[in-house]
């Protein structure tokens, strides 16, 4: 199975974010809503270690190419061999897809909450 890590743009993911972290680390958009959440997975990251939230400042309305590049610089160095991404509260943006084409994903979809990108 791929390492995969979500990357959060909706301002209150805290109803979602004990599950998904529990699964694969999140990069969560810092929000006082999300900043909450983070706050309580961090205090059960005492009992599992493995649950990972890491909070970043979202870009204004729509993430330029940069904004892109530099999220996705800084989670290959924080993240160790993460082979996809499953974005939530963002589109794919032309920006977006130039940004994650030159990290080495080639393969993206689509999904209801955002999209799915793959190196493979």
């Amino acid at each position: 199975m791929p390492r995969t890590v979500a990357i959060v743009f909706d301002a209150d993911f805290s109803e979602q974010l004990e599950k998904t972290a529990f699964h694969m680390p999140v990069w969560l958009a810092d929000t006082p809503a999300n900043r909450a959440a983070a706050e309580e997975a961090w205090r059960a990251a005492i009992e599992w270690p493995h649950i990972t939230v890491t909070l970043f400042r979202p870009p204004g309305a729509v993430a330029a190419r940069e904004d892109w590049r530099m999220l996705l610089e800084e989670i290959s160095i924080r993240e160790r061999s993460v082979e996809a991404i499953d974005v939530t509260g963002s589109f794919l943006t032309e920006l977006a897809r130039e940004a994650l084409v030159e990290s080495g994903y080639t393969k993206f979809e689509e999904t209801m909450a955002g999209f799915r990108a793959r190196k493979f």
